[in-house]
């Protein structure tokens, strides 16, 4: 037991002098390892930390800067693409318009002409036509005149008058022709 006594008096004597307070009854060597760890801490965060976090913050307000640039510059060229679009969209309507006018243009154009050439070619066939018509006619009323007198004459014979000569038959018919 003698021994077990000792170990705790060797214990209490021993440990760590830093927390001695209880002897002197002031905190002097907490408050003089708290300034120094302080000192220390800050001396490594203001020489370690700090700048590394001051330039990761700068790159990353760098990369924002210029991802920013770009989207501008990005959207820039978009609008112009855009405005090139929309431009290229109404030149293409209007060379459709234009185009579709012109095909119109010619269409009737060969409208037309092919309206043209048909009053043309049917003004020609009335007129070949009428030329055959009164040609026909011409015909048939010559006909007509000496059917006249051939029949005028078998009649004249048939009726039994055979002193009457054929051109005082044809005379008469063609006397009887113009009269009428």
């Amino acid at each position: 037991m003698a021994r077990a006594t000792t170990e705790t008096v060797e214990q209490d004597a021993g440990g760590l002098p830093q927390i001695s307070v209880f002897e002197d009854g002031t905190y002097t060597n907490q408050v003089a390892w708290l300034l120094l760890t302080f000192v220390l801490l800050y001396i490594v965060v203001s020489r370690m930390v700090v700048p590394r976090v001051t330039s990761v913050l700068e790159e990353r307000e760098e990369k924002i800067a210029g991802d920013l640039d770009t989207a501008e510059r990005l959207r820039a060229e978009a609008e112009g693409v855009r405005e090139a679009y929309e431009t290229s969209i109404a030149n293409a309507r209007l060379k459709a318009q234009q185009t579709l006018a012109d095909a119109k243009d010619a269409a009737k154009a060969d409208i037309a002409k092919a309206q043209a050439e048909l009053d043309a070619k049917l003004l020609a066939d009335a007129d070949a036509a009428e030329k055959r018509i009164s040609d026909a006619k011409a015909e048939a009323l010559s006909d007509i005149e000496s059917i006249a007198t051939e029949v005028a004459a078998d009649m004249i014979g048939k009726l039994g008058a055979s002193d009457v000569s054929a051109e005082d038959v044809g005379k008469a018919v063609a006397a009887a022709a113009k009269g009428t």
